[in-house]
This record gives structure tokens, C-alpha cells and sequence, in this order.
């Protein structure tokens, strides 16, 4: 069985590009808004692997993840020789208790989706509280054309078993109307990203919300959502 990064980042493969587009992104967005970086905290690291994005490695960095897959088990081992770099086991917000009080940035990739509903907002009140710059969060986009494509692929394609929906919450999805689908809480099932940037907004101030990888084009045709965030004063 493939593992995660083999099966999400093979650059050979139409999805591991698409996987890769949100590191591109981040790649950019730390370097136009905090290039010098003194502290880093994640959440939902996995193993670690946006630190292959940042631009420099003399900082401190502090992960959190539920060890999916093993990616914790695997960070650790990667990054055991980095002093500077510590990855903690996090499946609930009560663990989410970092060591320093203020980091220049945070970051948090395509993991608000999986966030059990009631522990959501209380994670994000938590990374606005240690976040000392800018926050740079990704999220999936899954309504519209963009939700009917990936659907297509998953059931016709790929021959895997989709989250299930019913005929009426196909059609509401490709429609927009998240709020009459059954949301699959800690799936993708209903999941709607501007109801996320909206929740945001309350604890941060939302320097920009574009498309990946397609910026140039609408939000609606994109894969993946980029959110900047600044501290509020």
C-alpha cells in the first residue's frame, strides 16, 4: 500500500502536482510577508514537510498532528539531527498547548476540514493567540465544478468509494448550496470554504483569499483555497 506522500506528492502524477501547488503557494506567500523568520508553529504537520518550503532553516518550529498515517513517527525521524525543530502529538484542541508564547507565523494545511465541528473554532481562537505575524492557512474547495470533477475521478476513474451522497446533495453541491448538504464531519462532505474564511475573520485580519493553483483565475475553478491571515492588534 502506497504511503501518504508517495500517493499525495508524486510529481509524475496530475494529483501529486496539484498536492505540491499549496507548498508552491506558501513558498511564495511566507517570503512576500515574513522572509525573516525567528519562530514557526504548525498545525497539522504530518512529518513536517513544509519546512522543505520555508525560506531558511534557522528558526524554531513546533508541529502538531494526530499522527495519521504515521507522518509524526516519520518526522521525527527526519528532523532528529534539527535541534532547532519539535513535533508534538495533538488529536484534541487541550493539546495544543505550545511552548513559547508568540510565533512570527503559523501554518495550517488542509486540516481545518478534518477538525471535529465543535473543536474547530476553539483551534482557531488557539493559533490566534500564539500567532505573532501572519497565519497561512490552505483548505479544500469542494463545491461547484471543481466538486464534480474530483467526484468523477474518484468513482469512474479511480474506481474508489467517495463519500457518499445522495442525487439531490450531488446537484446542491455543484449548485454552491453548502448549507443543505449533510456535512461529513472530518471529511469533505459539506464542507464550505468561505464559511471558514468567515470564521477566520473574527479572530484575524484576512490580508487575501486566492485560488490554487490557478490565482489568476476564480476561486470557484481552483482545487485548493489560500487564505494570508494578520494578527489582529
Amino acid at each position: 500500500m502506497e504511503g501518504y506522500n508517495t500517493r499525495l506528492f508524486n510529481k509524475k502524477k496530475i494529483r501529486g502536482r496539484l498536492h505540491l501547488s499549496r507548498y508552491y503557494w506558501l513558498q511564495k506567500k511566507v517570503f512576500d510577508y515574513c522572509p525573516q523568520l525567528n519562530s514557526v508553529i504548525e498545525l497539522g504537520c504530518f512529518d513536517g514537510k513544509t519546512l522543505d518550503f520555508l525560506p531558511n532553516t534557522n528558526f524554531y518550529y513546533e508541529g502538531y498532528d494526530a499522527n495519521w498515517e504515521g507522518g509524526l513517527d516519520l518526522g521525527r525521524e527526519n528532523l532528529k539531527e534539527r535541534g532547532n525543530c519539535e513535533l508534538f502529538f495533538c488529536d484534541n484542541v487541550q493539546l495544543f498547548q505550545p511552548k513559547r508564547s508568540q510565533f512570527d507565523i503559523s501554518i495550517c494545511m488542509e486540516t481545518l476540514e478534518h477538525l471535529p465541528l465543535e473543536q474547530l473554532e476553539p483551534y482557531i481562537q488557539q493559533l490566534a493567540k500564539y500567532t505573532g505575524k501572519y497565519c497561512f492557512v490552505t483548505i479544500p474547495n469542494e463545491g461547484g465544478i471543481v466538486f464534480l470533477t474530483k467526484y468523477f475521478i474518484k468513482k469512474v476513474i479511480l474506481r474508489s468509494v467517495p463519500e457518499p451522497y445522495t442525487t439531490k446533495e450531488i446537484l446542491l453541491t455543484v449548485a454552491g448550496k453548502m448549507t443543505r448538504v449533510k456535512r461529513n464531519e472530518g471529511g469533505h462532505k459539506g464542507f464550505d470554504y468561505k464559511e471558514i474564511v468567515e470564521l477566520l475573520s473574527k479572530y484575524f485580519s484576512v490580508e487575501s483569499v486566492e485560488g490554487i493553483p490557478f490565482r489568476y483565475l476564480s476561486r470557484k475553478l481552483n482545487f485548493t483555497i489560500g487564505i494570508v491571515l494578520k494578527r489582529k492588534d
